[in-house]
């Protein structure tokens, strides 16, 4: 008998799954855990069926717990196998889209106001989420409550997930370390590493979109026929003053003279009045104007091992230099140093993906921390499993979050009411409708007509 059990909505099915074909990938990051299996249809058995509950245990651990996603039968001689694709709970939470925005709550109170208002009915819990700050403000424009999830931990520096007993967990990011470290005795096998310095790099260049300078004061003096005035910038929010008279500016071919004393043209950098200002009266255009988001970091340790090695990255959405910096020492964290990454297998149990774990092997001259950044689970027959743990550099991650980060930050780039009104449409099954035979009535008013004296007459030619 296998010491796993694997049920399908709550069946042991555990002897129909054929040997070596059960797989569970677990990787970093907001991904779902993912089940592979075939199963040998026998005739006595229930055909499996989309979305029905997945739970496989082994020696009395949890080791997925998921819905059925896709089910792909193929007939073998007088033998159907079906090959079955899950995922996890993230199933059952991302049912609904949220659409919502919070102002001034905890971030606890946000997701268990998603769960209770968008996760009903779907026995998801929150008795694992642990308050950490304030949100100001969020919104979440039609997103399912995973993403919510991952764009406040963005924003709060806290990480989620939820377990097998669809339970959320929220809380700070821990270093959990691995089942073992490797240092040559432990239980492992085929341990590959792999070193590479190709994409070396240690003075990195960003060049971003752009930011708005401090405003900036143009004065000239008015000849008494001037009446455009070239600025030196495509100018933002401009102000004009005749000597100590301010003036109201508009939009060139949008606004009028009729309603504005100016009218600027932000693409061609100039405004104009239809009246010149009085000779020798002093113009002051006060405005803001574009600068582009540019910046340079280098890494002194790394240019002395290697010399210096430069690197340009362009990103129109980097609008803000410390955002420039960021992405610029997420660069350096990952490749001003020889990259490290690496494979190895193991039949102990208890690896997840973000473990920590340290490599020292005197014989390949590495002593590193590494993050464990996916781990594979496969049956290999007699209830065994072998798990394929892929590795690397702990620095690696750098980019990586820095990439998610700025991902979810541009999530809701909408501008979301929150009394907008969906125009809902429902199908039906045909059969829900019944059409009759029949004669159409129509009221007929029995009014006397009226004479309007505002309506309009002879519009059409009256039958005779």
């Amino acid at each position: 008998m296998a010491s796993y059990i694997l049920t399908i909505n709550g069946t042991d099915r555990t002897n129909s799954v054929q040997n070596g074909t059960v797989r569970i990938t677990d990787s970093i990051g907001s991904s779902a855990t993912t089940l592979e299996f075939t199963l040998t249809n026998r005739k006595s058995s229930t055909v499996p069926g989309l979305d029905e509950e997945v739970i496989i245990t082994h020696s009395g651990s949890t080791l997925f717990g998921g819905r059925i996603i896709s089910v792909n039968p193929t007939q073998i001689g007088t033998m159907v196998v079906w090959d079955i694709s899950c995922i996890d709970y993230t199933r059952d939470l991302d049912r609904n889209l949220v659409v919502e925005n919070y102002q001034d709550m905890t971030d606890k109170e946000i997701i268990e106001d998603i769960i209770d208002n968008y996760c009903g009915g779907t026995g998801i819990t929150y008795g694992s989420v642990v308050e950490g700050i304030t949100i100001s403000s969020i919104t979440f424009g039609y997103m399912p409550p995973s993403e919510c999830f991952t764009k406040m931990c963005a924003l709060t520096g806290r990480e989620w997930y939820i377990d097998y007993d669809k339970d959320i967990h929220y809380h700070i990011k821990t270093a959990e370390s691995a089942p073992f470290n490797i240092s040559g005795t432990e239980d492992y096998r085929r341990l590959r590493l792999r070193q590479d310095n190709s994409a070396v790099r240690n003075r990195v260049y960003v060049r971003g979109g752009t930011y708005l300078s401090d405003e900036v004061e143009i004065k000239q003096v008015a000849d008494g026929e001037q009446t455009v005035f070239n600025l030196p910038e495509k100018p933002h929010e401009i102000s004009v003053t005749e000597g100590v008279t301010a003036k109201t500016v508009g939009i060139k071919n949008i606004d009028s003279y009729d309603d504005y004393d100016y009218l600027v043209n932000y693409q061609e950098k100039y405004i104009e009045t239809d009246v010149a200002p009085a000779a020798d009266t002093v113009m002051t255009f006060a405005f803001k104007y574009d600068i582009p988001v540019l910046v340079a970091v280098e890494d002194k340790d790394s240019i002395e091992e290697y010399g210096q090695l430069e690197y340009v990255i362009f990103d129109k959405d980097i609008d803000t230099v410390d955002q420039a910096r960021d992405r610029a020492v997420a660069e350096l964290t990952d490749y001003a140093d020889t990259v490290v990454s690496g494979t190895f297998e193991t039949e102990e149990t208890g690896w997840v993906a973000g473990q920590s774990l340290t490599v020292d092997l005197e014989d390949l001259e590495i002593d590193e921390t590494f993050i464990v950044k996916s781990v594979v689970a496969k049956s290999i027959g007699g209830g065994n499993f072998v798990y394929t743990v892929s590795i690397v550099s702990s620095e690696m991650l750098g980019i990586i979050h820095f990439l998610i980060s700025l991902l979810e930050s541009d999530k809701n780039i909408l501008d979301i009411s929150s009394d907008e009104v969906v125009d809902e449409i429902k199908t039906y099954d045909g059969e829900t409708f019944e059409l009759t035979a029949g004669v159409p009535s129509v009221d007929l008013s029995s009014d006397v007509f009226k004479y309007d004296s505002n309506a309009e007459w002879d519009l059409a030619e009256w039958q005779t």
